[in-house]
């Protein structure tokens, strides 16, 4: 692969990450205002769409270190926003 598509790989997998991120932040957002349950909905549905884009990266050629740094910084990214944000 060549060093201008590994780039663009990059930056489709920060793009890939950030998104689900939005998703559950929203997710909490509308539950915090409507006054709903189901907390652990969001989650779960974070956890199956992360573990199906780890497997989409794998198979882009993504070397396991960066998909296990990239999933402990979209954790720790929800965890730090549930916490100044509620």
């Amino acid at each position: 692969m060549e060093k201008n598509d590994k780039g663009i790989l990059y930056i489709n997998l920060v793009i890939g990450t950030v998104g689900p991120i939005l998703i559950v932040l929203g997710i909490l957002k509308y539950f915090e205002a409507v006054g709903g349950t189901g907390y652990l909905t969001p989650f779960i549905g974070f956890a199956v769409t992360m573990i199906y884009l780890n497997y989409l990266e794998e198979k882009a050629g993504i070397i396991k270190k960066i998909i296990w740094i990239k999933s402990i910084i979209s954790i720790g990214t929800i965890l730090a926003l549930m916490y100044f944000l509620f």
